[in-house]
Formats: structure tokens, sequence, C-alpha cells
């Protein structure tokens, strides 16, 4: 009698205990939905709290840490209370940036083969520890901490933020710019790949990069001003004082004082950049500085820095592959020079595959197919329409799907129609 009571106490327990852990699991998989709904926010515009999130999140992967999807978004969270935005990139905290780190790292760890099928959020956690630990870094240089910063940049490699095949990407973005050159970028991939190459590597130091985002930013210029990278004719409270414009299209100038390009200038019509009827903080001070360096440096932009951020420029900017230079005169047929040059680049080396662990690598090396779309859309329009085509097979050899995935399935179908037109010999565009 006294087993069986015993046997009954047993299996009353198992099954409160059975049904305890169904209720956490449900709490869990709850809270886990709260938060990520919370911090979807952010893409309607609204301002997500992210203290909400991190405390959902923090009982989500206390019940099961099992769940790379709760890291990511924890992570994700975390991050977002260190740095929202830009402007606020030096108020990070260094124990909240290892916090967040680790956390993107189990996200990680808990994925077959180093990959995370989770939903994201915007970026992949590979991604997301080399941006904790770059504004982490921004941080330092800002103090004057060289040793910290660069311990910082280290650190994202070491935790899986740096990719070397990413890494020789953007060796050869910089391989375009003369000495001493202006490279205005755009995204998280340019601004702390480029900071590794320089820092860590002191590749290319000569190249003066700038980000056109954080150009919004109050102390990014300034920083820049005072590093002598930003010449402008602002002076630092004037910058300061630099805003958002209402604007209407109208005509710019930009004077050439480079003996070697003869006397010249440019005369281009300049639209509204933002929501059709304004000009950004960012979009006036590059315009002040394009207006003050008047062609004595060379100017690129990264390829793939859409037209508005680029102030409309495109006549006026002549492609290199995966870069643009700024020239004197309305571009002309540079097919062969394109050629040329498309043969540097190289090809991706499959002795390591982990780039394809992380989708934002594959969608930047992509870039590599459209240096040759470009290519073959300014021969076909230059009446080389042989060229065209050969541009177009050129990248399907050296760039095979099974070595770089396209990065969706309208990439893949958009070289394809461009190959289909050039095939049957028609204008591309």
């Amino acid at each position: 009698m006294k087993k069986l009571f015993l046997y009954i106490l047993f299996f009353m327990i198992a099954a409160s205990n059975a049904a305890l852990a169904q209720d956490a699991a449900a709490d869990a998989a709850h809270n886990l939905e709260k938060a990520k709904a919370e911090m979807k926010r952010n893409r309607m515009d609204l301002s997500p709290d992210y203290t909400q999130a991190v405390d959902l999140l923090q009982k989500v992967v206390a019940v099961d840490s099992t769940k790379a999807e709760a890291w990511y978004y924890y992570g994700y969270a975390l991050d977002r209370l260190n740095s929202f935005d830009g402007e606020t990139m030096l108020d990070v905290d260094l124990h909240q940036t290892m916090k967040a780190s680790e956390a993107f790292q189990k996200s990680i760890a808990l994925s077959d083969s180093d990959t995370y099928k989770g939903e994201i959020l915007l970026l992949d956690p590979h991604t997301k520890i080399l941006t904790a630990w770059g504004s982490q870094a921004y941080r330092y240089f800002y103090e004057d901490k060289r040793d910290s910063a660069e311990w910082c940049l280290r650190q994202a490699f070491q935790r899986g933020g740096v990719n070397r095949t990413v890494l020789d990407y953007f060796r050869q973005v910089v391989d375009e710019c003369s000495a001493g050159a202006y490279l205005f970028t755009n995204g998280d991939m340019y601004l702390y790949y480029l900071l590794y190459l320089q820092v860590i590597e002191r590749y290319r130091v000569d190249v003066r990069f700038i980000d056109l985002n954080l150009l919004n930013t109050r102390w990014y210029p300034a920083w820049l001003q005072t590093k002598g990278i930003l010449n402008v004719s602002y002076s630092a409270d004037d910058l300061a004082k630099v805003e958002v414009e209402k604007w209407t299209t109208r005509s710019v100038t930009i004077n050439n004082k480079n003996d070697k390009y003869g006397d010249s200038l440019i005369t281009w019509q300049l639209k509204p950049t933002y929501a059709s009827k304004f000009i950004l903080r960012s979009d006036k001070i590059v315009l002040n500085l394009l207006q003050q360096n008047s062609f004595e440096k060379e100017v690129f932009f990264a390829g793939d820095v859409p037209p508005n951020m680029s102030l409309f420029l495109d006549t006026y900017l002549q492609s290199r592959g995966l870069t643009s230079k700024m020239v004197t005169h309305p571009k002309g047929d540079n097919t062969f020079e394109l050629e040329l040059r498309l043969q540097k680049l190289q090809h991706i080396s499959t002795e390591s595959r982990s780039y394809l662990n992380n989708r934002d690598n594959i969608q930047l090396l992509n870039n590599y197919r459209f240096a040759y779309g470009t290519a073959a859309i300014i021969a076909s329009q230059n009446n080389h329409p042989e060229k065209a085509l050969e541009f177009l097979e050129s990248a399907e050899r050296k760039y095979p799907e099974e070595v770089l995935p396209y990065f969706a399935p309208e990439t893949k179908a958009y070289f394809q129609q461009l190959k289909e037109k050039a095939s049957k010999g028609e204008k591309l565009e």
C-alpha cells in the first residue's frame, strides 16, 4: 500500500512538473512573439520599447536557452538599448556591447553550420557582431583611445563578425581609388570593414572614406573636420547648424581647380533627395565638400550608393567596377577601360566557404555581378552589343551560382533577362 501511494505521488509530481514545463514553454513562446512584435515597430517608424523587449527576452532564454532566434532578438534588443542610431553611437557601453555580442554568438552556435536561419530583423547575427564592436571602436577613436579601438576591432574578428572573403572585396573597392582620394560609402559593412582594413591591416590608409549616413549626425562631421578629412567651408559652429532644407530642383555647379583636367566645370540639376521635397544635412555637407574640393582630390562613390545619396550626379559618375569616379565631363564610352578593370577582380576562393554563412555577405558579394551587369549596359548603350554579351557571360563563368548564390530570386531573374536581351542584340538599360 505504501509503495502504491509513492507511485501515485511520483506520478502526480511528474504530471505537475510536465504541466508547469508546458506552461513555461507556452509563456516563453508568447514572450518571444511579443518582444518581436515590439521590436518590429521600428519598421513602421515607431519607437520600440527596447527595455521591455530585453525583459521579455531574458525570460525566454532563461526558460529555454536552446532557441537561436530568441538569442538573436535578445542580442538585437541589447544592442539597440546600447546605441539606437548613428547619433547615439558614442554612448555605447563596453559591458553592454559584450552582452549583445555574446547573445549573437549564441544564436550562431545554436544554428546548423554556423548559419542562422531564424527570422531576421535587419542584419544577420554575424554582421551584428561586427556593428556592435565597430560602434564601440568608434567611441574609443572619438576619445583618442586607439589601442582600445584596435582591441574592439580584433574582438569583432575573433568573434565571427569579420570574414576574409568580404575583406578581399573591400580591398578591391579601395584599390579602385587613387592616392588620397575621397570615397563616399553607404551602410554598416562599408563603415566597419574599411575601418578594419585601415586600422588593423594598415591598408590604403591614404583613402579618405566618408559614411554618407553618419554625415546626418552631429558628432561625425565635426570629428572628421577636426581630423582634417572633411574639408568644407563651414566653421565648426556653422557645420553644427546645417539642417534639412526644403528644396526644389535647381542648377548646381562645381568648378574645377585641377590643371590636369583643363579649364572646366560641371553643372547639373540637383533634385530633392528626400521625400521629393527636401535635401538632407548630409547632402548639403557633401555638396559643400565637392565644391571646396573642386576636383583637386579625386572623388569616388561606392558602386551601390543610390542616386539620391550621390546627389544625382549620374552624368558625371563613371563606373570603375565596384566604384564610380566623379569626372569633369559627361561620362563617355569607357567600355574597354572597364574590361581591363573587371579582369582584375578576383575570383571568390572556395577554400573557405564561411562567407556563405551570412546573407549580408552574399548580398554584398553580388556586387561583383552587378559590376559586370553595369559594364554590359554601358557597352550596349555605346553600340558594342557583342561586348555586352561577353561581359554577362564572363560574370557567369567567374561567379557561378554554386560559388556565389544570387541574393534573391529577383536578382537571378534580372541577370537572366539582361542576358536574354544581350543575346538578341537588344539595347540594355
